[in-house]
């Protein structure tokens, strides 16, 4: 039987593999997509730098889910947000690879680990509800970057952006100006898909 500590040095071992799993977000002056120790790494940063901003939010907890929300995605690949014949049975494969995954922890660590997982699939909670805003605006900015090089060659529209990441902003007024701060950088600098 494995010592605690042995454990943790395996799972460690094993969510390396978040450096494999590949994005269909661009990097500038990169010829590869960004993977999802680039995103999370990202995402905890807009947690630590909009601290001031969201006051009432329990750092360490939004921190925690950050680092931890795209875990699952090393069984279960990422799911690109336009796709959304690969959205079907997403949860399921989600929930699947959780369990694997932090089964491999010891028993204590394994009960956090879900309940992160739970926490941030659920959005109840403040920590939950801005870490996955800051999940959906992460992109925004990366395209912004890369000057709308993603959403055009995916024929990403505003409306298909709009459509899709408002209602996750729509619980806090600072997170909606946030959000529409970006949201006009992209439509004034016409980085989205455009219809003819």
């Amino acid at each position: 039987m494995n010592s605690r500590v042995d454990k943790l040095i395996d799972f460690l071992k094993e969510i390396d593999q978040l450096k494999y799993i590949a994005r269909r977000i661009g990097l500038p002056k990169k010829d590869r997509w960004e993977n999802d120790a680039e995103h999370s790494w990202h995402l905890a940063m807009f947690v630590i730098l909009f601290e001031k901003e969201f006051p009432k939010i329990n750092i360490a907890k939004a921190l925690k889910l950050a680092l931890t929300h795209d875990l699952v995605e090393i069984y279960a690949g990422d799911t690109y947000t336009f796709d959304y014949e690969a959205k079907k049975g997403k949860k399921k494969r989600e929930f699947q690879a959780a369990k694997k995954l932090f089964g491999e922890l010891p028993i204590d660590q394994k009960k956090e680990f879900m309940g992160l997982y739970r926490e941030y699939e659920e959005r109840r909670t403040k920590e939950s509800k801005l870490v996955n805003s800051f999940d959906k605006i992460q992109p925004i900015i990366q395209n912004i970057i890369v000057e709308g090089k993603n959403w055009k060659r995916q024929k990403v529209t505003i409306e298909d952006v709009d459509n899709l990441k408002r209602k996750y902003m729509e619980h806090d007024k600072q997170m909606i100006k946030i959000y529409l701060r970006l949201m006009k950088e992209v439509k004034e600098k016409k980085l989205t898909y455009e219809k003819n």
